[in-house]
């Protein structure tokens, strides 16, 4: 990625669940090449070479429900200096609440500051099945592999053990950090937004509009 060191950086806070979702966690501002939110937040912003993320996964408040989770997320980022923006997502894993609570707690305060949040269906490597030709040229497939038509309507991991994106991707070897985050990488996002219309397209559409202004 190229380097900013003319521009003013700009830094966003990305909470998730765990590593595949945001790589390492940074509590510095770091290149967005590590993790696939990071990643597809990167890309969905034009690949500008201002950004920089820190990178968390979000405080489980005892007794909180996952809207306080986001405010409090939120609230955080908004208040150290130098963060200008803030990504919040997680999977539903088979609960289509997941999404208003997320917004629930974005909308709740801080309205003059930008959180994109997504709800991945059923989970995020759904969104990493959306583009066999990916899949492909980042595992060196001699052939692009059949994958299902609408990945968002695989069952979740916590339904079926045996069979969800994340056994399926696993089975044509995409178990590795770096092999999705090659994946996410090589996305053609377009195909990720048609096949992954309930999920990715209503996050990239918000990226678009909260985040990507920031690197105008």
């Amino acid at each position: 990625m190229p380097d900013a060191a003319t521009e003013a950086l700009v830094v966003l806070e990305v909470f998730g669940e765990g590593k595949t979702d945001i790589g390492r966690e940074s509590a510095f501002p770091r290149l967005p090449d590590e993790g696939v939110v990071p990643i597809l937040v990167y890309r969905l912003c034009g690949k500008p070479a201002a950004m920089r993320v820190k990178t968390k996964r979000y405080a489980h408040l005892q007794g909180k429900g996952l809207w306080q989770k986001v405010r409090f997320s939120k609230r955080q980022a908004y208040y150290n200096r130098g963060t200008q923006g803030g990504v919040f997502v997680v999977d539903t894993e088979g609960d289509d609440r997941v999404i208003s609570e997320l917004q629930k707690g974005r909308d709740h305060e801080l309205p003059e500051f930008p959180m994109a949040v997504g709800a991945a269906r059923p989970c995020i490597e759904a969104w990493l099945l959306a583009d066999p030709s990916a899949l492909r040229r980042s595992l060196g497939c001699p052939h692009s592999p059949h994958l299902p038509d609408d990945p968002e309507s695989l069952p979740a991991p916590r339904d079926n053990r045996r069979y969800n994106p994340k056994i399926v991707l696993a089975a044509y070897g995409a178990d590795s950090q770096a092999q999705k985050d090659s994946i996410a990488q090589g996305l053609d996002l377009n195909a990720v937004r048609g096949r992954c219309r309930r999920s990715f397209d209503p996050f990239a559409a918000e990226v678009a509009r909260l985040l990507r202004p920031r690197f105008a």
